[in-house]
């Protein structure tokens, strides 16, 4: 579920706020909207420690000038041909991630079916990555990688974007923030999103600068650099990924850039140190930014329970996925607009993913805010919306009334929506995890939900 954004439960935490091409600044003053970096090519280039040491030391000048915020000590770097770049990504998500909650990730998403069946989603990530990365900052020894065939603006932009997270290490500890956990993907998405807004932000002032100088990103307008982000990986090297995996991947620099331009346009470079030290709990409050001010604090809704299920099942995962998981997942089924809406005035959420041998099935229980006075609840307005884009993309409905839509389709898990006062529910019943062949039906799927729901 990345952006888990909502993508990516775990694998995008760690690999997003240092791994993906940030996107670069404009080729023109402020008026015309940036291009995102695209990767050169995968050619091999022989490591060279120590060569990119220098251009490092001037771009992180500029960059802690730029952002306001003293750098406490060099960044060595290296410059690293690309296959090599992609081992050393390789190896810090190993360290940093378990292989099973990968995979989980993968079966979760494909149960829901933002994953074709039988996708190899691990290697497509990194496949993915290796289409965007330009290099990255390890917080491994705080080291700068830069691919060795990046020159220009390309290698300027991605050195500034990640030396802001460099001075985030230093001055915020980035290192231990972003470290994995179970259960917390909601938590860990926010502060993804708050280090690359910050991140490209910061890196945008720098190149922007550069051909105006006095202006920065707050000159350009936020729906041309937003729209130009998201354009690079719609139409650049990873655009046949599927819908969810390139969502998952940039919501954290659009989303995070909002939330952080939002904050500097209301107290400068101080307020997002400030947003540093009380650090955003939800993607909620990335999202909408007056909750973040009033510090709500997401619903806590408990684990569903599965043993309708039958014997034998257990719970592989439990977790809260949060409001922009919700919103890239009703992304598949509608418009980005209608998906944000629908996903709006989230209060808290818990998923179970559950499994039994090679079957697995998973509940997502979301709790809406309470709706008063208005006359027509959130959960109740998301289900009508919801279940009519499912009918569109999905095709007839197997069951369907005012509060339940279960859809049984020939190689997908059987996929059902449930609405009960202030909670929505997404059931997928069981299927065979390897290529999802549906192992239960819609009966299953109601039975499931109504002990849920109790």
């Amino acid at each position: 579920m990345n952006a888990r954004t909502a993508g990516a439960v775990c694998i995008m935490h760690v690999l997003s706020c240092s791994a993906s091409a940030p996107p670069a600044p404009p080729a023109q003053p402020p008026a015309a909207a940036p291009a995102p970096v695209v990767a050169a090519s995968a050619s091999a280039v022989p490591s060279s420690e120590g060569a990119a040491d220098a251009r490092i030391r001037t771009m992180l000048g500029v960059v802690a000038h730029a952002r306001q915020l003293a750098a406490t000590r060099p960044v060595p770097g290296v410059t690293l041909g690309r296959a090599e770049l992609l081992s050393r990504l390789r190896a810090h998500v190993e360290r940093e991630v378990p292989q099973k909650a990968i995979a989980d990730e993968g079966t979760l998403d494909a149960l829901l079916g933002l994953l074709p069946p039988k996708y190899a989603y691990e290697s497509a990530m990194y496949a993915l990555l290796e289409a965007q990365l330009a290099g990255y900052y390890e917080p491994d020894g705080g080291t700068m990688l830069l691919a060795a065939d990046l020159d220009g603006d390309a290698a300027e932009a991605t050195l500034a974007h990640e030396l802001v997270h460099a001075l985030q290490d230093q001055h915020y500890d980035l290192k231990s923030r972003m470290k994995y956990e179970p259960g917390r993907s909601d938590a860990l998405a926010a502060l993804q999103c708050l280090a690359e807004g910050d991140a490209t932000s910061a890196m945008a002032d720098v190149m922007i600068g550069k051909m105006a100088p006095g202006k920065t990103v707050l000159d350009v307008p936020e729906s041309l650099f937003v729209s130009q982000v998201r354009a690079g990986m719609d139409q650049g090297p990873g655009s046949d990924a599927p819908r969810a995996m390139r969502e998952s991947l940039i919501a954290p620099y659009a989303d995070g850039l909002l939330f952080v331009n939002g904050l500097r346009r209301k107290g400068g470079w101080p307020e997002v140190d400030r947003a540093w030290q009380r650090l955003p709990v939800s993607t909620e409050q990335v999202l909408h930014p007056e909750k973040f001010a009033a510090d709500e604090r997401p619903i806590e809704v408990a684990p569903p329970p599965f043993a309708s299920l039958g014997a034998g099942f257990a719970a592989a995962e439990s977790d809260t996925y949060g409001e922009l998981a919700l919103r890239v997942t009703f992304g598949e089924w509608l418009s980005p607009a209608a998906a944000a809406e629908a996903a709006s005035h989230w209060g808290g959420d818990r998923a179970s993913l559950v499994t039994k041998g090679d079957l697995a099935a998973l509940a997502w229980r979301v709790r809406y805010d309470e709706a008063k006075p208005v006359a027509t609840g959130y959960a109740e307005r998301a289900f009508g919306v919801v279940s009519a884009g499912m009918v569109k993309t999905l095709g007839a409905p197997n069951a369907k009334n005012a509060t339940f839509a279960c859809f049984e389709k020939s190689g997908k898990a059987t996929l059902a929506l449930v609405r009960s006062g202030r909670d929505l529910l997404i059931v997928a019943a069981p299927a065979v995890a390897a290529d999802m062949s549906p192992r239960g039906d819609c009966a299953l799927a109601k039975k499931w939900a109504a002990e849920i729901v109790r």
